[in-house]
């Protein structure tokens, strides 16, 4: 089960870095552009949202059941390592943020008023989506870089 898990998490990240790139240039445009709110932007910033979703549900499932990461019996320890940190308290806190910036620039894009200010908070809100996605991967890779590197030095 934990590999099927893992796999589902592993694989939809691309999804979601695909919705995140295809919602940013159909928002960005639409706002600048002064585009009309199209039924394509509206099932673009819903699949995005379901995507994020359910990445939020394998994340939580692998968080609580299956990690080998995370330890919550001895957090001092889970702090010292790079590693068990960076699973047990930095990924999941910058990706709950990401789906929550998702989440907002749904749900404020479908309140506003006028097309322009549907796209542009939906832009804005991806965008703020994006930025914390590519930081938290790429910190991932900085670890796994420098732990791999300090591995090889041992």
């Amino acid at each position: 089960m934990h590999t099927l898990i893992n796999t589902l998490h592993s694989y939809n990240r691309y999804l979601i870095l695909a919705a995140l790139v295809y919602v940013l240039y159909r928002s960005w445009t639409g706002w600048k552009g002064n585009r009309a709110f199209e039924k394509g932007d509206n099932t673009a910033s819903v699949a995005l949202l379901g995507l994020a979703h359910l990445q939020l549900v394998l994340g939580l499932v692998q968080y609580f059941g299956f990690s080998a990461y995370v330890n919550f019996s001895d957090m001092a320890a889970t702090m010292k390592n790079p590693v068990t940190r960076y699973f047990s308290v930095e990924h999941i806190t910058i990706m709950i943020l990401a789906i929550a910036a998702v989440q907002v620039g749904r749900t404020l894009s479908k309140k506003a008023g006028d097309d322009t200010e549907k796209h542009k908070k939906l832009a804005v809100w991806t965008t703020i989506a994006t930025i914390l996605v590519v930081v938290g991967l790429s910190m991932k890779g900085l670890l796994f870089g420098t732990v791999a590197s300090m591995n090889a030095a041992m």
